[in-house]
């Protein structure tokens, strides 16, 4: 039997406010209740970049629909890390002005961070002009706990940037507590650019602020002839004393008591300064660089202490096996003991020990230098088998 077609499907009606029956051909002609509600599942930028949608797709803008999304939001912190990565590297400055303008940013973020948005100048931080609220301003375009060198030069400009700062800073009442700088304008310091002298101008707020001190021994900050920014070569244009997260200040003194980790301390991945409270921090096990945990991508196989990636990436005291990609630190890779790996001075092999054994048992390696280094698992295999041969032996007896 043949079925029946399916009924013509009709444009659905929607009642409007004065209960008329309403046509719904786009986003633009929902109410603006329904869409603030699926609105409220999307992260921030999310939420921000619909509401701009909706302003462009629509005769008047700001538009009903689009601020019914912006008033029902929590606008405290924007951060772009929250959105694709290949979404946030095609915004451009006049996206980021008009997300900034949409949510009325001035007087609404605490907390912005570009991550990811490679191809900004600048410019389009303009509505952040003489904020008395913003808090923190992250510009290094990487997320957290991602190393800042990234190998390509974004578009962010000092020339555009500076004077949207400079309005913040002078500001009376003026809130905030940290900015992160792009890693291209602090590689190279220069006591003659604008960088520098935004920096010292900086610092000069932090001096008129009333005084600051370590929240663990008291001690009055910055020490030792730092700045808030440092203008020094060392570290050159990052903040000092302040921990990227949270904000509280220590000196770089202060250990946790019981733990003998400091309260404070610098990541020499992400060059951010973290509390204890905020990100624990670890030292490689073969350069013996302090680094965040979560900047930690490896650590060794054997003995599970933590290793920077660019001690893996340069082998620095540290071997990885070519088969397995298990990771060995230097002094789990010593000759004599077992489970390392290295490379082999004969048949340059960098494998671990189980590898190369795997491959003696197959018969694909026959390299005596390498065989050498894992007579101690050929051993053990032997003892193994021997062991089990007997143990069938007494069952068959027994069954016998």
């Amino acid at each position: 039997m043949m079925e029946e077609a399916p009924p013509n499907i009709k444009r659905r009606r929607i009642s409007a406010a004065d209960g008329s029956p309403q046509d719904i051909s786009s986003l633009t002609d929902l109410p603006s209740g329904i869409l603030a509600h699926a609105a409220s599942f999307l992260a921030a930028p999310s939420r921000a970049l619909f509401a701009v949608a909706l302003d462009e797709n629509s005769a008047a803008s700001p538009n009903e629909r689009s601020s019914a999304i912006v008033v029902g939001s929590q606008w405290d912190v924007l951060d772009f890390g929250e959105i694709e990565k290949d979404l946030a590297d095609e915004m451009t400055d006049d996206t980021i002005e008009k997300v900034l303008l949409c949510i009325v940013a001035v007087n609404n973020v605490k907390r912005l961070k570009l991550t990811n948005c490679f191809r900004i100048t600048g410019a389009g931080l303009e509505p952040l002009r003489g904020s008395a609220i913003i808090e923190q301003i992250d510009l290094s375009i990487v997320g957290e706990h991602e190393n800042p060198d990234i190998g390509q030069f974004p578009m962010i400009l000092c020339d555009r940037v500076l004077p949207i700062l400079d309005s913040i800073v002078e500001r009376e009442g003026c809130a905030l507590k940290h900015i992160q700088f792009p890693f291209l304008w602090r590689c190279v310091p220069s006591t003659e650019s604008d960088f520098h002298a935004f920096c010292r101008r900086y610092n000069q707020m932090w001096r008129n602020r009333e005084e600051i001190r370590c929240l663990g021994c008291n001690t009055r900050l910055p020490t030792g002839g730092n700045q808030w920014i440092e203008t020094g070569t060392y570290r050159y244009g990052t903040q000092r004393h302040t921990c990227y997260d949270c904000f509280k200040h220590y000196c770089y003194s202060c250990e946790n008591v019981g733990e003998l980790i400091r309260m404070l301390a610098c990541c020499e991945i992400c060059k951010r300064d973290y509390c204890t409270d905020c990100s624990k921090m670890h030292v490689c096990r073969c350069c013996s660089h302090n680094a965040c945990n979560d900047c930690y991508k490896h650590e060794c196989h054997k003995c599970n202490e933590k290793i920077c990636l660019n001690c893996v990436e340069g082998h620095e005291d540290c071997y990885q096996c070519e088969e397995c990609d298990r990771l060995f630190c230097s002094e789990c890779s010593d000759p004599g003991v077992t489970d390392f790996s290295r490379n082999c001075g004969v048949c340059h092999d960098i494998s671990c020990d189980d590898c190369r054994f795997r491959r003696f048992q197959l018969g694909q390696h026959e390299c005596a230098e390498c065989i050498k280094t894992i007579v101690p698992l050929v051993a053990d295999e032997y003892k193994r088998l021997r062991q089990e041969n007997e143990q069938l032996k007494l069952e068959l007896k027994s069954k016998s």
